[in-house]
């Protein structure tokens, strides 16, 4: 792996309290994102009334435009921002995403539905960018990178935490119109939760500065042709879009899975709690091992794991079994993530050794990358849903399904290409003189 340049002017660790309130905000983000990847889908489909590939599109279309807002932001930012500007979107963003989100669940009409699924992708379009644009600022050096990820992963985990609840008690109504009210009332409380901690993350971090003082010839926008040049942030990217489009199809596919193999959409939210539960607890045991061994190496472990739940899921018919599979998974999603985000913050900070820093710019590429990616992998759940079961749940329990296995199989695919990605890391030799990030 390459070796990262150090700090030229090396200083010691922002406060734990900076640490904690900057990573509070991925509380609130994580019901929001895990929301779109696990339970929207399945909300459009069988209460919104929309028809399986007409969610799956809207959901695409919303997700693709999120990731090219994100690339805009990012550039924006770095052009105008420093750390003030990005204090600015997420103030601007966190309003917005709520509000819109609950939207969703309340709105009847399909348009107003699609309408404020638009929105609440470009609230969170502002706060995406913001918000993970400072980990490279809270994260001061390479050596912070490990515990910071963590600490973020520990909120998204409670945050996960609660939605599994939620969506559990509200899948567990019995008629559309009770889910609906259910849904429509934790939406609230989601989008509540999600402005107060990305606002308590700006308030945490109101007293950092951003990266290097650089002349001002070096503050003008480099061409993103320069950043796919790099090559381990290519190597990145493309290790990202695996991991983002098919890695978590299972989650997504939770509630027609619980419906299909259980007879009970609600069996989501306990599957979810049960994954969420084991990534938390298996935190505290990556972060110990960020500290002996590199981000790379955690990731091929990580995704090793994965890789053997996933076929033990797909061969299983015993429900302890798939329990305990459904927990060594969660056990790999805390380790993948800790790993992918220690190492944009590595590749990032190594172009602030030389003075670059333009930082928002790789993060909102690495978002773009991650969204579209996200994207593609839930209008290809859509696709199957179609095709299997035309996304009604007294179909989707009636006779023969591909959808279990396919929605096993097809992560499990994901985790060998990334695992193949993995394995051909780019080193110094590779990268030449691409050593830092627009450079």
């Amino acid at each position: 792996m390459t070796t990262i340049p150090s700090d030229p002017c090396p200083s010691r660790s922002h406060p734990l309290a900076v640490q904690l309130g900057y990573s509070a905000g991925n509380l609130g983000k994580s019901v929001i994102w895990t929301s779109f990847e696990s339970v929207m889908l399945f909300y459009l489909v069988t209460i919104a009334g929309f028809a399986p590939l007409s969610a799956g599109m809207v959901l695409a279309v919303a997700l693709l435009w999120d990731a090219a807002f994100d690339l805009a932001v990012a550039r924006w930012a770095d052009a105008h921002g420093g750390a003030t500007g990005l204090v600015r979107l997420v103030l601007i963003g966190a309003p917005l995403c709520g509000i819109s989100f609950w939207m969703i669940f309340v709105a009847e009409a399909p348009a107003a539905v699609a309408a404020a699924i638009m929105a609440c992708r470009i609230g969170y379009s502002f706060c995406d960018v913001g918000h993970n644009t400072l980990l490279i600022r809270v994260a001061r050096s390479s050596a912070d990178a490990g515990r910071v990820s963590g600490l973020r992963l520990l909120f998204s985990a409670a945050g996960v935490a609660l939605l599994s609840l939620a969506a559990g008690s509200s899948l567990s109504r019995t008629g559309a119109s009770a889910q609906h009210a259910s849904f429509a009332s934790s939406a609230m409380l989601a989008g509540a939760l999600y402005v107060a901690t990305l606002f308590l993350a700006v308030w945490a971090t109101r007293n950092l500065s951003g990266g290097p003082a650089v002349a001002s010839q070096e503050r003008r926008l480099r061409p993103l042709w320069v950043y796919w040049r790099h090559a381990q942030f290519r190597w990145l990217l493309l290790v990202i879009a695996a991991q983002a489009g098919l890695v978590p199809l299972f989650q997504r596919a939770l509630p027609f899975y619980g419906a299909a193999v259980h007879g009970d959409p609600a069996w989501a939210g306990s599957a979810l709690l049960t994954v969420t539960i084991a990534q938390s607890g298996a935190l505290v045991g990556w972060i110990a091992a960020s500290r002996r061994y590199s981000s790379r190496g955690i990731a091929v472990a990580a995704h090793a794991i994965a890789l053997i739940s996933l076929i033990g899921l797909t061969v299983t018919t015993s429900v302890p079994v798939a329990m305990v599979l459904m927990a060594t998974l969660g056990v790999a999603l805390g380790g993948m993530n800790l790993a992918i985000w220690s190492l944009l913050t590595a590749i990032v900070q190594a172009s602030w050794a030389t003075g670059t820093r333009q930082d928002a710019t790789p993060v909102g590429l690495f978002l773009t990358v991650l969204k579209a990616a996200a994207a593609v992998g839930n209008l290809l759940l859509a696709v199957i849903i179609a095709a299997v079961s035309h996304g009604l749940p007294n179909n989707v329990v009636e006779g023969p399904n591909l959808l279990p296995v396919v929605a096993t199989v097809v992560p499990a695919a994901g985790c060998v290409i990334v695992l193949s990605l993995l394995v051909r890391q780019p080193g110094s030799e590779a990268s030449g003189n691409q050593a830092c990030l627009g450079s």
